[in-house]
């Protein structure tokens, strides 16, 4: 997230898509901010398996902005929260954001996977959140 972009991996981009469509979200922000609500709910550091060096930069890139909205030191807390020690900004974005997002992704693709029901999938997301 250099300079307040965010660049996802082909996967994780692909996956954002079908689930903004199976979901019927409006946009692809809202698929990446449940994701990263998903992705806080686990206490590990997300950077262990979706380290932002393996990420392949081949999918969109977005403005922080247009996934945190009005929010965005709101995310920023709650992301240095669920670490529990400080980090700096360079951690942050685009390393730790990217992570949450590429974590989460996976998470409802998965389950959405394993539900195959949209009524099912909205009702997971309702109890984890």
């Amino acid at each position: 997230m250099t300079n307040g972009r965010l660049t996802t991996s082909i996967d994780i981009e692909q996956k954002i898509i079908e689930l903004q469509k199976l979901l019927k979200l409006p946009t692809k922000a809202s698929v990446m901010r449940i994701a990263i609500g998903l992705s806080l709910k686990i206490k590990e550091d997300p950077r262990n398996v979706y380290n932002e060096k393996n990420n392949d930069h081949a999918g969109a890139t977005y403005q922080r902005g247009t996934i945190t909205g009005d929010y965005d030191e709101l995310y920023r807390v709650l992301l240095i929260e669920q670490l529990n020690k400080p980090i700096s900004d360079s951690e942050l974005y685009p390393e730790l954001f990217n992570s949450h997002i590429s974590r989460g992704i996976n998470i409802l693709y998965d389950e959405y996977q394993l539900k195959g029901n949209y009524d099912k999938i909205v009702d997971y997301i309702f109890e984890m959140l």
